[in-house]
């Protein structure tokens, strides 16, 4: 083969920059710590490499997502508690108010105590949040939840409630609407009323404490013999044609269990019939009615102030009454809060696992064995060093140089 002295230099330059290229390209996955420096290096590593890190981005959005919402749950909790503590000293002055032995001038002076007491719960339930939202007028955050006075109170709220993606499947809640929170509290149990005379029927709930609303407020219960019954939920089936939601046997004195709609193994209530049902007597429920706080102290301040009209004794007792239902219904809201606080810190610790997991994976895709990378860029360097120092020589053997 003849080689010509073109072919010499053509030869050693390409040989030269392929080998400055490599030493180069060793060079940026050292001071990249990266294996991988173009989707070109390894295809499919690369690929699976943009998913991960995607995933990493995701586990970062949702983190913050979940800082923000522990901080809402935690600000929410906190005027819960201090709502809660309004309410607990405004009972406190309503036993108060029920002594006897109080004096006109002393129940003018606890009424004058809970009108101030009014306009601090007026206050917390128009909170802002650190975005200058309204906590307690759902979406509507630019808008004041609340307008009024003692003279009657509006909600200016719809009934949403905002919620914040804190896993690729979880949008938790983080606030609570105020027409949930202060205006829609059930004040008198619902009940059951009979469609015949020859029998009545006394409702004892058994899951829910205090007199709150029944969970069964959309129960029928209809008996198809003096000892054979159907239970219907008049919500979904209000014609009770359907199949029941439930069927058994009555024995005289035994408490018939409604069952939950949505878990047909859980008993939500006790109904206990008194006198001999008959084929075609239909109990159905009878909804309770509600009242909220406001109208709760309204109703106290007016009765302190007219302390000697008739009826004091019974408007203490309601009074008293429609206090506990509006704090076991806070309370209930602050159970919700809590346990979803619980909720995000669990996430909180599964993204941190995963972020593990993921920069696990990603170092296993693309990551840099420095001894490796090392040992090569050494050997090409080398390399490189010896083919310039022979080229040289090589480049010396030309036939002119030959001759002269």
């Amino acid at each position: 083969m003849r080689i010509s002295t073109s072919m010499i230099y053509d030869t050693n330059v390409s040989t030269i920059g392929r080998q400055q290229v490599d030493l180069v390209h060793t060079q940026q996955q050292l001071s990249t710590g990266r294996r991988v420096v173009s989707p070109s290096d390894d295809p499919v590593a690369s690929a699976r490499a943009l998913e991960v890190s995607q995933s990493i981005s995701h586990l970062a959005v949702q983190k913050e997502n979940q800082g923000a919402a522990i901080d809402a749950l935690k600000n929410l909790d906190s005027q819960l508690g201090a709502i809660h503590d309004v309410l607990d000293y405004v009972r406190e002055r309503v036993i108060q108010a029920g002594n006897p032995s109080l004096s006109t001038s002393d129940k003018q002076s606890i009424a004058t105590d809970i009108r101030a007491q009014f306009d601090s719960l007026l206050s917390l339930a128009n909170t802002q949040d650190s975005q200058g939202e309204y906590l307690f007028s759902g979406y509507v955050g630019n808008t004041a939840a609340f307008t009024g006075n003692l003279a009657g109170v509006n909600y200016q709220g719809d009934q949403g409630t905002r919620t914040l993606q804190v896993s690729n499947t979880r949008q938790i809640p983080v606030s609570v609407n105020g027409n949930e929170l202060f205006m829609n509290i059930d004040s008198v149990n619902g009940a059951f009323t009979s469609s015949t005379n020859s029998t009545t029927a006394i409702i004892s709930d058994g899951t829910v404490s205090g007199p709150a609303p029944y969970t069964g407020d959309h129960y029928a219960i209809r008996f198809t013999s003096a000892t054979t019954y159907d239970v219907f939920d008049t919500v979904a089936d209000p014609g009770m044609s359907g199949a029941p939601l439930a069927t058994g046997t009555y024995v005289e004195g035994q408490a018939i269990g409604l069952p939950d709609p949505a878990n047909a193994a859980t008993t939500e209530i006790q109904v206990t019939i008194s006198g001999a049902p008959v084929a075609g007597d239909t109990f159905q429920t009878v909804p309770g009615s509600t009242s909220d706080m406001f109208s709760t102290l309204k109703q106290l301040v007016v009765g302190l102030e007219n302390a000697n009209g008739t009826g004091y004794t019974g408007m203490i007792a309601d009074t008293l009454g429609r206090l506990d239902n509006a704090m076991e219904n806070v309370l209930r809201l602050r159970a919700q809060e809590g346990s979803r606080q619980v909720e995000v810190e669990a996430l909180q610790n599964v993204g941190e696992d995963l972020k593990i997991q993921y920069a696990d994976r990603l170092e296993r895709l693309v990551g840099l064995d420095y001894v490796e990378a090392i040992s090569d860029f050494q050997q090409q360097q080398t390399y490189l060093e010896a083919a310039r120092s022979t080229f040289a020589k090589i480049s010396g053997l030309s036939l002119f140089n030959f001759i002269s």
